[in-house]
Parts: structure tokens; sequence; C-alpha cells
């Protein structure tokens, strides 16, 4: 039986999945699961029911679609759990099993320890780890294999990145990193939350441990901006829109990256403005200020204009699973 890590980045627009063997440490599995849930509906259609299923969840008698299904066949214009307790909420349980399905799906073998890293914003890590922890094994563990062991491991966002640096792909110690004689800087720019950390050798900064408003700003400002246009306006629309700078009007391509701009404007300055007070002189000093998360993308440029020691990874957006992960196989190593 195998060992498995699996990392989930429980997002307010995104699940971010990513999944690693110990008998293969540097393969991953990864998916994306779009944060959207409803109650589960009849379908007439037996192609997409038979789709729908794989997106359907049973909880507590309760059938629920969710990620893509539920995107679709509610006609979203928001995303599920805009909210600050919604880790106690059936609509979290539900995005959690559809991940831990997949996930498990995904392996031939099925694995005798699994060790689960979930995260929290910075803000909230201290009132919910425990919330979190413990509901998370309510629900996983009846769902465990006999033989099976779970361990849920739950902690800041805005810790992903630095272990990310920190741990390599096979979740062994980074030879080059010694984060007990370096400082790092952090800021993970997710939809509900924009969380920020410092490191200064080996020890994390409480003040510093902080989170403003995230990519949720820019959505609302691209909703509240196609609608002044009358251009549409459901959840699907304004993805893209702040994705691509152009959304599809029919059967054409209609260019609303000026509309993007304008949004994005209010949010950078918000980001520049934390970090400013985060960090403050200390960035020039730094080793580094690492910018993960799904917004990175969007506001790379600026903040690397601001402080040129900003460093991020290929995928930005999934830079706080993949730290996860690396800590799940690490501490399978470990234990």
């Amino acid at each position: 039986m195998e060992n498995l890590s699996i990392a989930i980045d429980g997002g307010h627009s995104m699940f971010k999945v990513r999944a690693a063997s110990l008998a293969s440490p540097d393969k991953r599995f990864s998916f994306q699961i779009p944060t959207v849930v409803m109650p589960a509906i009849a379908l007439t259609n037996e192609q997409t029911r038979q789709k729908a299923d794989l997106e359907t969840v049973e909880l507590d008698g309760r059938r629920y679609f969710f990620g893509e299904t539920a995107l679709r066949q509610g006609r979203s214009e928001v995303y599920t759990g805009q909210n600050a307790d919604w880790i106690e909420s059936p609509q979290h349980d539900a995005l959690v099993l559809g991940a831990w399905r997949k996930a498990m799906q995904a392996f031939s073998n099925p694995p005798a320890r699994v060790h689960l890293v979930m995260g929290l914003p910075a803000k909230f890590v201290g009132p919910q780890r425990d919330t979190l922890r413990s509901r998370i094994a309510a629900l996983l563990t009846p769902r465990l294999l006999p033989g099976q062991t779970l361990r849920v491991m739950a902690q800041s966002q805005a810790d992903a990145p630095l272990q990310w640096l920190s741990i390599q792909s096979n979740g062994s110690p980074h030879p080059q990193r010694d984060l007990d004689n370096e400082a790092w800087g952090v800021i993970e720019i997710g939809h509900y939350t924009t969380d920020f950390a410092l490191s200064d050798r080996g020890a994390m900064m409480e003040y510093a441990a902080v989170s403003c408003a995230g990519m949720h700003l820019v959505y609302d400002g691209m909703s509240s901006a196609l609608a002044q246009s009358k251009l549409p306006t459901s959840l699907d629309v304004v993805d893209e829109a702040v994705r691509s700078g152009s959304i599809k009007h029919f059967g054409e391509r209609v260019d609303v990256s000026h509309l993007l701009r304008q949004a994005r404007a209010g949010f950078e300055a918000v980001v520049m403005d934390e970090a400013n007070r985060v960090f403050g002189q200390k960035a020039a000093v730094l080793d580094g200020i690492i910018v993960g998360g799904g917004g990175a993308e969007l506001l790379l440029d600026g903040l690397k204009q601001r402080y040129p020691n900003a460093v991020c990874s290929d995928e930005p957006r999934m830079m706080v699973a993949e730290g996860f992960c690396r800590l799940g196989l690490l501490s399978l190593l470990q234990s």
C-alpha cells in the first residue's frame, strides 16, 4: 500500500488540489474545482447526468452538485462561501469530499497512510485551525478503508510558499535553503483574502501574519463594469474577463481589458498599501518576497517594480497546493 500526501488549497474561487505518493514523490496528480456548490437537481439528459454523477456528493442524506456541474446548472453569479466561517458549512464539506474522492481515485493502490494538508487565511488560523482539523477528520475518517490512517494538518496559506521554497519536490529539505539564517516575505494573493507572512531567521513574525482583501475586489469591479456596459455578468463570463481581458459576446470576441485595468487598479492599491505596512523598510534587506496565489500573475509586474527581490514560481496559482504537498511528503518521511 502507498503513502499519500494530499494538499487542498481550498480557495474561495477554486479548490486547487495536488497529490503525490511517497513511492514516486516527484510525480504529481493535480486538478482544480470551481468553488461552487448547489443542491443536486434532476437532470433529464442521460449524458449530462452521467457527467454530473462525477461531481455529486451526498452529505447527511442530501445530494449536492459541486464544481463545473454546479457552476453550469446553477447559473452562478458568485462563488460559494464568500464569508469568514464557511469552513463549517455543508458546501465546504461537499467540496472537500469531492476533492478527496477524486484524489484517491487517481492512485491504483489504496494508500495505507494519508497526510492531508489544508490551509486558512492568515487572520483566521488562530481561531479556526482546530475547527478545520477536527471537522475534516470527522468528515473523512468514516470513509477510510480498513487499515487506512489519516492525519489532517491545517496551517496558514501564507506559510505554503515558504515550504515551496525550503522543501524539495520529493519532500526532503532543500540543501541550498536555510530559513534559520534567511529572511523571506510572502504575499499570497487569493480570491477572498491576500495573506502576508514574514519569516526572519527561522521565526514567523506575528505582526506580519495579516490578511487584506483578495481578488474578489477585481471580480466585483468587473461585474459592475460589465453590467454598466450592458454585457453579461455570469460568473464564468466575469472569470474569463479577469483571466484574459476579453469575453465572447454573440459569437464575437469583445476586448474588455480597459475595464479590467480599472478593476485591477483599486485592488493593486490595497495590496501595495498593506505590503508597505507589513514589510516597510525591511523589504530591502529581505532575501526575497515570494508572490503566489491565483492573483499573482495580475499583480506580479507591479510588485516587482516595488520589490525587485520578488520571486514567483512557474505555477503561482498552484504554489500553495505545491507547498502543502511538499510538507505532506516531508511529514510522511519523518513519521
